[in-house]
């Protein structure tokens, strides 16, 4: 069939108004790259627009799509993709594709080092993968007062050293504490912040710099929250309470924090199954007053320790470059020919880790009535070594001699001086205590050189029952007069000269 060329020309150009008027008439939304910087502060239109309406229910999951490289922007490896409902295992990268058709939202994007999860959840609540901005914070502390003047947009290079937060979708908060805990990190943006897996303190709303009394606070207020008995029906937020409750039975326990903080969850799930070795053990003393082991006391300290730089093995960022101590030797599996048959041998071989040397600071809870010789255990907070559980830092205590008291167990012993007068003829008196209280006693008669007082119950507490006390021994000096019969006429003037 025919068209002359003029009215070919003609129907392109219809075709073309008519798509320029479509176009025209339907809001234009703009993809993730396109957006623009949120408002300093917030404000209207602060909001990732790759993310539908929050009441648009025809949401679905699409598929897993599984990518290379341990990480989801890594090439596409079409073989892994899995359906919605199939567990994505640890160590696969990718993301969950969800919409409508060949939407290309996505959401939970993950690397290699990830907890199980389903597709057909994530995409319940994409929303928690969109992007709100970068909330400025004062203080080197998340909660510390806003700055709101220093907000930044979803896209925006924010630097590790800067503390706030980013806020994402559905109220999803992802802290940074900055300042010298940003210090070995690499620069980000909350768009990929908010598109990644939540780690296991933002589960909690809490930062990696977090105590352990705020752990085990947050994920009380949590529990309340997303409890199953509160959330029955509610697919999504009952996934919500059982990655809550991973998280908090990892970063609550000493060992298993350490040791994901060092590597990730992949080394802390190997753990478990004991087939990872544990690093070198680090002893050390500290010393502290006898105040402390009489009322107990947090003590601060700090013990260097080599740990391993994060995701510096085959990259050379700035922050990588910091990292120039050379981490402890690794042990390969390599085949060694034996005459006509081959051999697997552990061989020790040089780390490509990159390694750096860090104060680990550290909060001695002295307890009442320890000793001297007692020791207390850090578990996995030690030197950080490749494939392997951290080691431990075993703390011992060394008080420091007293100028007033001194231990013997349980009992303590002090010395008083006091006049011939006073040992002849009795005496009050009044000492000031460890803790501060003041003790008054009195004694009657004759005190022998170097005599002894012993006061029950005011000795050191016993450890584990502070109720329980040993004594207190008072031993009393007093100096002889030079001249007897000078100092019986000045203390006894009725006593003749001669």
């Amino acid at each position: 069939r025919l068209v002359a060329p003029g009215l070919w020309l003609g129907a392109r150009a219809m075709w073309a108004a008519l798509f320029l008027l479509a176009g025209a008439l339907t809001p234009w939304r703009p993809l993730a790259a396109d957006v623009g910087a949120c408002p300093a502060g917030g404000g209207l239109g602060c909001t990732d627009q790759r993310a539908p309406p929050a009441s648009d229910d025809s949401l679905k999951c699409i598929k897993w799509r599984q990518t290379g490289g341990c990480s989801p922007s890594g090439p596409r490896e079409r073989h892994g993709d899995k359906g919605c409902d199939e567990v994505i295992p640890t160590g696969s990268s990718g993301y969950c594709q969800c919409g409508v058709g060949n939407s290309k939202l996505r959401a939970r994007e993950v690397t290699c080092d990830h907890r199980p999860f389903q597709c057909s959840t994530e995409c319940l609540q994409f929303h928690r993968y969109t992007c709100v901005g970068w909330r400025q914070t004062g203080g080197c502390s998340s909660e510390g007062p806003r700055e709101e003047h220093l907000d930044r947009g979803c896209g925006d290079s924010i630097s590790p050293t800067m503390s706030g937060y980013c806020e994402c979708g559905e109220g999803r908060v992802i802290r940074k504490p900055g300042c010298e805990h940003g210090e070995f990190l690499e620069p980000f943006t909350c768009r990929d912040q908010c598109a990644h897996e939540a780690d296991l303190y933002e589960e909690l709303g809490l930062d990696s710099g977090a105590s352990e009394k705020a752990i085990k606070q947050a994920f009380r207020k949590l529990s309340l929250k997303y409890h199953p008995d509160k959330t029955r029906g509610d697919r999504a937020l009952t996934a919500r309470f059982t990655q809550i409750r991973e998280a908090y039975d990892i970063v609550n326990d000493q060992e298993q924090r350490a040791l994901y903080d060092a590597a990730g969850l992949k080394l802390v799930y190997e753990a478990r199954n004991q087939r990872v070795e544990k690093g070198p053990a680090i002893r050390g003393e500290v010393r502290v007053s006898l105040e402390s082991l009489y009322n107990g006391q947090e003590v601060q300290t700090s013990i260097g320790r080599k740990v391993i730089c994060r995701g510096c093995a085959e990259h050379f960022t700035a922050r990588c470059k910091k990292c120039n101590v050379q981490c402890a030797n690794e042990i390969e599996l390599r085949n060694v020919q034996m005459g006509p048959m081959i051999m697997q041998q552990q061989v020790e071989v040089p780390s490509r880790q990159k390694c750096r040397v860090e104060n680990a600071k550290l909060t001695i809870s002295v307890e009442r009535g320890m000793a001297t010789g007692d020791s207390i255990t850090f578990k996995g907070v030690g030197e950080q070594q490749p494939n392997k559980v951290p080691g431990d830092i075993t703390l011992t205590l060394k008080a420091d001699a007293h100028q007033s008291f001194h231990r013997t167990g349980a009992d303590l012993h002090t010395e008083m001086d006091i006049t011939l007068r006073e040992a002849l003829l009795g005496f009050e008196r009044t000492l000031t205590h460890l803790d501060g209280r003041k003790i008054t006693f009195t004694v009657n008669g004759v005190t022998k050189p170097f005599g002894m007082l012993r006061i029950g119950g005011e000795g050191m507490p016993h450890r584990g029952d502070p109720t329980q006390r040993g004594d207190l021994h008072v031993k009393f000096r007093f100096a002889m007069p030079k001249d007897g019969r000078e100092w019986m006429q000045q203390n006894c003037p009725s006593t003749p000269a001669s």
